[in-house]
């Protein structure tokens, strides 16, 4: 896991915690300590409370703001619900690391 990562953990899962995540994976060149000038960072989330169509997008944007404020970089946010595509799949979970 990169130094970015490490380093603002506890932010990141209070984060996590505040916009009701329940699990929380840390996937991508940040996971494989590969992270470049320009990566961004690729979580995989489950969101605990299955919300309105509007409450969940608040709670996903406002996520996706907060964990780019605090990281300095873009995020790539992807809802785990979302994914259907097998190839995807199996590149996130080669390299996913549980952080919630």
């Amino acid at each position: 896991m990169e130094s970015l990562i490490s380093s603002h953990l506890s932010e990141i899962k209070n984060l996590f915690k505040k916009y009701g995540v329940k699990e929380a994976y840390l996937f991508g060149s940040a996971a494989k300590n590969n992270l470049q000038k320009d990566s961004d960072v690729d979580f995989l989330v489950n969101f605990s409370n299955k919300t309105d169509f509007e409450s969940y997008g608040n709670n996903y944007f406002d996520l996706l703001y907060a964990l780019q404020d605090l990281l300095k970089r873009d995020v790539d946010l992807v809802a785990e619900e979302t994914l259907s595509n097998p190839y995807l799949i199996e590149s996130i979970n080669q390299s996913k690391i549980q952080l919630v």
